[in-house]
């Protein structure tokens, strides 16, 4: 490994130690990260566009781990197209609330300035449920509305329960919300 991924990881794995070790995000500022990693301030943004981006991937990397192990057993499943996909968007769901503690923070980020990487791990459950019978353009703007919906409905969830009436923390009834969504875009 050259010196460039090394200081990265390091950068990484020092923020995930902080993570695990906080318990708000903006406790963390870039002079704690540097001053652990033992880098110069600057280090940061020489190897990320910003702090945010530092904090977002090891997050990532964080949660990562517990998403890979399902989405694996979910892509051997046999179960239909349509049943993965619930499947997903609850599984995806439960690990928002099981790690709210970080994913609270980083969805203004995600929602702003990442690319939302789930609505393409989607498409092909999204195309699956309607048998090719939709434009690539209507799948994906399905596969988008899942995702963004069910990130702002997490980042805004007093809100949306205010509206609503359903209680996004609650599992009954996130799952029946993430059902009563795919009814309305996936007949």
């Amino acid at each position: 490994m050259n010196k460039s991924n090394t200081t990265k990881e390091l950068l990484i794995k020092t923020v995930i130690e902080l993570l695990q070790e906080c318990t708000d995000i903006s406790e963390i500022t870039s002079r704690k990260i540097t001053k652990r990693a033992n880098v110069n301030l600057s280090t940061i943004n020489y190897y990320f566009n910003s702090k945010d981006e530092l904090v977002n991937i090891a997050i990532n990397k964080l949660i990562g781990d517990t998403a890979d192990i399902y989405f694996k057993n979910m892509a051997n499943s046999s179960s239909s197209p349509k049943d993965k996909l619930r499947n997903f968007l609850i599984s995806l769901s439960d690990m928002v609330v099981n790690y709210e503690k970080y994913t609270k923070q980083i969805i203004p980020y995600i929602l702003l300035k990442e690319k939302f990487t789930e609505t393409m791990e989607i498409l092909p459950l999204v195309k699956g449920c309607f048998e090719e019978t939709k434009s690539d353009k209507k799948y994906r703007v399905i596969s988008y509305q899942l995702i963004s919906f069910m990130q702002l409905v997490f980042y805004r969830a007093d809100e949306f329960k205010s509206f609503s009436k359903i209680d996004i923390m609650n599992k009954k009834e996130r799952d029946a919300l993430i059902d009563m969504e795919m009814n309305l875009l996936i007949k």
